[in-house]
Order: C-alpha cells, then sequence, then structure tokens
C-alpha cells in the first residue's frame, strides 16, 4: 500500500498505535545479546486507516527502537520522525541521514547510479558502489568514512514486515571502508520493483548498522 506524509502535529496522536553469507546474515540481523532491544508495538491497522507513510527504526547498538512517520520530502529524500526525536532520512532505500539512534549520520554521498537509491531490482545491481559517510562530531566538525561495495543476490523468500507478508529477495552488500575496515549491509528488495521493504545498513563506526522495516511505503 502507498501512502503519503502526514503533518508533524498528528504524529503525537498516534504514539500510542503505533556458509559465510549465512554468517553475515545473522550477524547483521542478531546484534550483541548484551543489548536489550525494546520494539514498540505497532498498530498497522490505524497506520493505514491514518493513510500513512511509516518505518520502523532498530538501533542495536543501543538497543532503541521506534516508529517514523514521513513528515516531509525534500530533494527526494523523505524524513521520517518519531514522538521521542528520533528519525531516518531515507533516499529511496539508502539511509540518507539519522537522528537519536547512536551517533547521528549527517549524510551520504553516493554515485548516481546507487541501486539503493534508484530501487533497481535484484540481479541489475552494478558490480560495486562506493558512498560517502559524513559524521557529527564535536561543534561543527564532520568525520568522512568512503567505502566501497560488493554485492551478492541471496534468497528468494516471505518476510512478515510488522505484521504484513511482503515477497522479496535478499541482496548482501560486502563493504570495505578506505581504513581497510570491512562491514556489511542486507537489504530485502521487492521481488517485484526492487523497493526496499527492509534493510539493515551500516551508519558510522559508533553507531553501526539501522534496521528500517517499511510498514508502508511512501509515493509523492
Amino acid at each position: 500500500m502507498i501512502k503519503g506524509i502526514l503533518s508533524a502535529g498528528a504524529i503525537m496522536a498516534l504514539s500510542g498505535c503505533l556458509g559465510q553469507l549465512t554468517q553475515i546474515r545473522d550477524a547483521i540481523l542478531n546484534p550483541d545479546p548484551e543489548v536489550e532491544m525494546t520494539i514498540p508495538r505497532v498498530n498497522r491497522a490505524a497506520i493505514e486507516q491514518a493513510d500513512l507513510a511509516a518505518v520502523l527504526m532498530l538501533s542495536p547498538t543501543i538497543g532503541v527502537g521506534t516508529v517514523g512517520i514521513a513528515i516531509q520530502m525534500r530533494e527526494d529524500r523523505i524524513n521520517y520522525s518519531s514522538n521521542d526525536n528520533r528519525g531516518v532520512t531515507l533516499e529511496g532505500g539508502l539511509i540518507y541521514a539519522t537522528l537519536g539512534l547512536g551517533t547521528n549520520l549527517q549524510a551520504v554521498t553516493t554515485q548516481s547510479n546507487d541501486p539503493l537509491v534508484t530501487e533497481a531490482r535484484a540481479g541489475t545491481w552494478p558490480d560495486q558502489v562506493t558512498r560517502t559517510y559524513h559524521l557529527s562530531q564535536r561543534g561543527t566538525q564532520f568525520a568522512q568514512t568512503t567505502m566501497t561495495c560488493r554485492n551478492q543476490v541471496g534468497r528468494d523468500l516471505v518476510i512478515d514486515v510488522v505484521s504484513a507478508n511482503r515477497s522479496v529477495v535478499e541482496v548482501i552488500e560486502m563493504c570495505t571502508t578506505d581504513t581497510g575496515d570491512t562491514v556489511n549491509n542486507i537489504h530485502y528488495l521487492d521481488a517485484g520493483t526492487g523497493r526496499i521493504w527492509r534493510t539493515s545498513q551500516w551508519t558510522g563506526p559508533v553507531q553501526g548498522n539501522i534496521q528500517v522495516d517499511v510498514i508502508d511505503q511512501f509515493d509523492p
């Protein structure tokens, strides 16, 4: 179901409604058990009745889960915000920025054919993609990390995304940073369109991977 943007004031009213590849996948989707994750209960029926675009945001590093509602579109990027002043900005399926989920990611610059941004179907992705992450530090200072990611198509399967079954194709990205570190992303793309239903993406050396489940898609 395709949804639109909600005005910021309406968010408050919904606060209560709301082999190696296998090892990589398990490591990404099953974070450190020492961190207790609190996942909010989401009332999908209420979100659909309100005609909202919404996402579930999970930060394993700090053990926070929250629901964000689309409140703004700017330059093809959608800002999702929650009642507890946390949020993500998505550019297509790319996590472009984060707020309140650990160490804030300010922006990601990437190439024009980045398949996360263009929402390309699995199997049509370029061999590799290079992205640069801009991370907030003290005051007005920023740190940058550039990484190159190779991808491999995984399983066809059906996943449960907040009480809705989605037919998806799994794509795993194996990435190397400019300092030689290795990180991994995992994406679950709509089998027909390539749009993201679930993604776990690296967002910085401290914050690590953030998982976003798309409860209902946005379309202007």
